[in-house]
């Protein structure tokens, strides 16, 4: 969650270039709502209980047995997707620990100009 609050930091500057910001993640949306308004998020957080979307775009940490509550935690990610839907940059870590750094994708939305 520590990133979803260093990413809103620079969310003004990626919606000055165009870029709109958003977050899959796995908790309910009453938790995400509650973060939401307890750190200032202002760009939407999605609801992906099940996983599914996780799943899909390859992000699901497979350390974690679908019988314990911690199913479904997603390696940490980010995508940048254009304004037809593709994917046109991704930044995945399998630590779960390691976190893209705001600059690197700050940088790859420039090199998108």
């Amino acid at each position: 969650m520590k990133q979803l609050v260093e990413l809103s930091k620079h969310a003004p500057v990626l919606q000055g270039k165009g870029v709109n910001v958003a977050a899959v993640l796995y908790d309910s949306p009453a938790k995400l709502e509650r973060f939401s308004h307890k750190y200032g998020i202002t760009f939407p957080l999605l609801s992906d209980p099940e996983s599914s979307a996780i799943i899909q775009l390859g992000l699901l940490n497979p350390n974690y047995d679908p019988s314990t509550q911690y199913y479904g935690v997603p390696y940490p990610g980010i995508f940048l997707v254009d304004s037809k839907g593709s994917i046109v940059g991704k930044f995945a870590e399998e630590n779960y620990g390691d976190r893209p750094l705001m600059e690197d994708l700050i940088r790859a939305v420039n090199e998108l100009d």
